[in-house]
């Protein structure tokens, strides 16, 4: 007797018996051998299931965007008896990084989960649902068309007896020539709309093949479109309950971006700094509906610092020559010198209370810790694989700024306002890209460089148009110095006013430039009488002057700038950007 066992299912097992019953020839010599099938079924009860696959549903539960990745959280409910088991999830992206995969729950009773693997099912496994779904409806319409096309034949072929012989010929004298006629016309137009009908189906059935080849054809050749992962899991005891799975993506990112909104009217100016983010994620997966949270934590830049290579100086040695090479008896003939050792230089890459007659956004909840800020944002999102970039508002700031009208008449006499401010939050600022309002109308848009408690801040808004500036040239020379002219000289004068035409006092801020030598023998000297700058060199930029100063209501200010080169008389200055 030979028995055979399939794959345990969840509920019951089933048991095929085939019996083999041979009969000696001796006993039924007229009989052939005669197979004897039995099929038993068995219903085993839930305890003893082993070794059984569960084809579960997931949702995505939760995602946490950072700024160059993702860490998804998907949710699903598990119900399997005592025993080994293994949870397969089907839906996961393939974009998700096997390695990452990690599984958490709770429930009633049990679960010891032994591993957790990921893998493309094969094509045969598990084919595009949806292409699966628009082939069978081709398929199904093709049949529909079979059908009519009989039923135009059919209602040819009643059309044709119509006009027989031994319709015509049919009662006592048969039809006289009037009804012989409609009976013709009848049968002529019934031929011709199953004619037609006919041959409209069959068009239809070419157009419906050709999909269907196409269709077939993407499936036999397309990679697979999930991934799939594999929770191996044994439970000593019937186990119900939700357990999450937590992977990461790398097809996901967000960028802060800003709103600057500058309040100039009152007696003090206001700034409002709103803080966005912007999420775009190409993953393969949608995430309707989830909870959302954007962290400051960048995952994609490794664990550490870069390791630099030795940095090595040594002499270069002289090449030989090929003739000094075949006269030494060289065996290999020339052979050139190591090339000098270059440096190898790497280099790291409260939601917020709706008041009446008002409409807010809401803000997300910070968690500050450490070394990282998560924003975790308010109610439930939806964001579309694919679907371009959505900004998501995560915090405002409202800020006492310092204005300034800043001018740099050399280059543009216009002034520029300007919002200065300490910037006092614990979450650091991002760089990111800023859309600036001033008193409510869109001023165009700049970027925000990365700040941290107590750095300062610097916002342009536009021109001020009530500060007038006039950038004037005194005097330009060029002569020669000494009794021997042993020396040549250049001589540059500029004068630069200043006016306040606001009803308010204005700070100003002017910039310009002093020539810069690294030669010896070049000297650059400030002009008697001109107006000494407030700071040299500002922000590290060689040569840089400013004058910072109010200027009250009406006022006026006048600069004078300028300077002298000197250097040797057989020497020619080359040309200087930005000499004039």
């Amino acid at each position: 007797m030979l028995g055979w066992r399939p794959p345990c299912f969840r509920r019951q097992s089933v048991i095929f018996l085939w019996v083999i019953e041979p009969i000696q020839r001796e006993e039924r010599p007229m009989l052939p051998q005669r197979i004897v099938a039995l099929s038993v079924l068995f219903l085993l009860p839930t305890a003893v299931a082993s070794a059984a696959e569960f084809d579960l549903p997931s949702r995505v539960e939760a995602v946490t965007v950072f700024p160059d990745g993702a860490s998804i959280t998907r949710r699903f409910s598990v119900e399997v008896p005592a025993g080994e088991h293994v949870l397969v999830l089907g839906d996961l992206p393939p974009s998700a990084d096997p390695g990452s995969l990690r599984v958490a729950g709770a429930g009633e009773g049990r679960l010891v989960i032994g591993s957790v693997d990921a893998r493309q099912p094969r094509a045969f496994e598990r084919t595009d649902p949806a292409r699966v779904q628009q082939l069978e409806a081709l398929r199904d319409e093709r049949l529909s068309l079979d059908d009519r096309i009989g039923a135009e034949r059919l209602r040819k072929r009643a059309a044709e007896a119509l006009v027989a012989g031994s319709t015509l010929a049919g009662g006592e004298r048969g039809l006289n020539v009037g009804e012989a006629r409609q009976a013709f016309a009848a049968a002529v137009e019934e031929t011709n709309a199953a004619d037609r009908a006919i041959r409209q189906a069959e068009q239809r059935q070419r157009v419906l093949d050709r999909e269907i080849a196409t269709i077939e054809a993407a499936l036999r050749q397309q990679p697979p479109q999930r991934l799939e992962a594999r929770i191996a899991v044994e439970a000593g005891a019937a186990f119900r309950g939700d357990l999450t799975v937590t992977y990461a993506v790398r097809g996901a990112r967000w960028s802060p971006v800003y709103d600057a909104r500058l309040t100039t009217s009152g007696a003090k100016p206001a700034l409002e700094l709103v803080r966005r983010a912007e999420i775009r994620q190409e993953t393969g997966e949608d995430w309707p509906n989830v909870a959302m949270t954007v962290s400051t934590v960048r995952i994609a830049r490794g664990g550490a610092a870069p390791q630099l290579a030795s940095m090595i100086i040594r002499f270069s040695e002289p090449r030989r020559s090929a003739v000094d090479a075949i006269g030494a008896g060289s065996p290999r003939g020339y052979a050139a010198a190591p090339a000098p050792t270059t440096p190898a230089i790497t280099a790291g890459d409260d939601t917020r209370r709706l008041e009446r007659g008002r409409v807010d956004e809401a803000e997300a909840v910070v968690e500050a810790a450490g070394f990282q800020a998560a924003f975790v944002l308010p109610g439930r999102t939806t964001i579309t694989s694919g679907d371009g970039a959505r900004a998501l508002r995560i915090a405002s700031t409202a800020i006492e700024p310092q204005l300034i009208s800043r001018a740099t008449p050399s280059v543009d006499p216009t002034a520029f306002l300007e919002a200065q401010f300490k910037y006092a939050g614990e979450v650091p600022l991002m760089p990111g890209r800023v859309s600036l309002y001033r008193d409510g109308v869109f001023a165009g848009r700049t970027q925000i460089a990365a700040a941290t408690r107590d750095d300062v801040v610097n916002l342009g808004f536009g021109p001020d148009d009530l500060v007038r500036l006039e950038y004037q040239v005194v005097r330009r020379t060029d002569g020669s110095a000494g009794i021997i002219t042993s020396s040549r000289t250049e001589e540059r004068e500029f004068k630069i006013i200043a006016r306040n035409g606001a009803q308010s006092p204005r700070q100003l801020v002017i910039e310009d430039r002093l020539p810069v030598t690294e030669v010896q023998d070049i000297t650059v000297e400030a002009l008697p009488g001109a107006t000494a700058p407030t700071a040299r060199d500002v922000k590290g930029r060689r040569g840089i002057v400013e004058w910072a100063f109010d200027l009250a209501p009406g006022a006026s200010r006048e600069i004078r700038h300028g300077w002298r080169l000197r250097w040797p008389a057989d020497k020619v200055l080359a040309p200087v950007q930005g000499r004039s």
